[in-house]
């Protein structure tokens, strides 16, 4: 699930205004884990490393009892899947 509901919970999409930048923090609560990808964008990974220099990805591996964040600008419009890879 997303935003701590379950996947069966969820209604509405998640919505991103058109070149709206946003950090996403994926938070994993499980015991393994999870390949998140994110169809139609290319995201820029939080390291803490110098401005400019972000691993570009589509997936980030989110560690058991971990979390990851990424920056996204929502330049592609349209309705995108954003799920777990397993």
């Amino acid at each position: 699930g997303f935003d701590g509901r379950k996947f069966s919970e969820l209604v509405e999409p998640i919505r991103f205004e058109r070149d709206e930048r946003v950090r996403v923090t994926l938070v994993n609560d499980s015991m393994m884990a999870h390949p998140i990808h994110l169809h139609g964008h290319f995201f820029e990974l939080v390291t803490g490393g110098p401005a400019g220099h972000q691993p570009l990805k589509h997936t980030v591996n989110v560690p058991p009892g971990g979390k990851v964040s990424f920056d996204l600008t929502a330049d592609n419009p349209g309705d995108w899947a954003f799920h777990c890879h397993l």
